[in-house]
């Protein structure tokens, strides 16, 4: 997480990063909502306001879309009804887009992680658009993070690094009642959206999460491009 603090001291405006994440977002405390412009000197309101924006729209195009995350193939548009398997192996697709669907289909399958210390990749798309911006009033700051869609958690994980223990679900067809060697790891407390072919094993497995900041570094970009203090006209410091 990324915190812009404009406090109301003769300093100005400062800028510092905080380990904490909120388990949730407070719909109140929204740039939109009148309580916050009404609480806020134009200016203050302004440089927040803009502020923010500045480091969720750094954060969010750090994040590298993979796997399904990614914008759907022209050929995959022009063949909406066929999967990736069967336009793999028809013989009228060029090698080209045949490597860009072997590609496709192996980072959907493995989930390729990004390199240590680099912003994590996403495959669903649930880290990019759960990043957003709010004012704490308690520290007179805007507060920039993964709010949303149970994100907080995974993205703490990214941001520090630390480890989690996760348990493996089995996939049994629903007309074939055996279990066909397909396991997917979820955190333990939580499974499958659906889980009509899914059913939890006794495997337990605690998996290492290296760090992968991506919202700190988005806020040192924010400075180091200048957009920040641009947003603050005189108001900011950084320390």
């Amino acid at each position: 997480m990324s915190m812009l603090d404009a406090g109301r001291n003769p300093l100005g405006a400062g800028l510092s990063g905080s380990m904490g994440i909120p388990m949730r977002i407070n719909f109140d405390f929204f740039f939109d909502r009148a309580s916050v412009q009404a609480s806020l000197d134009k200016a203050i309101y302004r440089g927040l306001y803009r502020a923010g924006s500045v480091v969720m729209q750094i954060s969010r195009r750090s994040i590298k879309k993979m796997g399904m995350a990614k914008p759907t193939l022209k050929v995959m548009r022009a063949n909406p009804n066929a999967t990736l398997r069967q336009l793999l192996a028809r013989n009228d697709i060029s090698t080209r887009t045949k490597r860009k669907i072997s590609d496709r289909l192996f980072e959907i399958r493995f989930k390729p992680p990004s390199q240590p210390g680099t912003p994590p990749h996403t495959h669903a798309g649930t880290i990019r658009r759960s990043i957003t911006y709010q004012y704490d009033p308690s520290t007179e700051s805007v507060v920039v993070g993964a709010f949303m869609d149970g994100a907080p958690y995974i993205a703490s994980l990214h941001e520090h690094g630390g480890t989690q223990q996760m348990a493996a679900w089995a996939w049994i067809p629903r007309y074939d009642r055996g279990y066909k060697g397909i396991l997917a790891w979820y955190r333990v407390g939580k499974g499958p959206k659906s889980k009509a072919n899914w059913q939890i094993t006794s495997f337990r497995k605690t998996f290492p999460y290296p760090p992968r900041p991506f919202m700190f570094p988005a806020m040192l970009e924010g400075v180091r491009r200048g957009r920040i203090a641009q947003e603050f006209a005189g108001r900011f410091r950084s320390g």
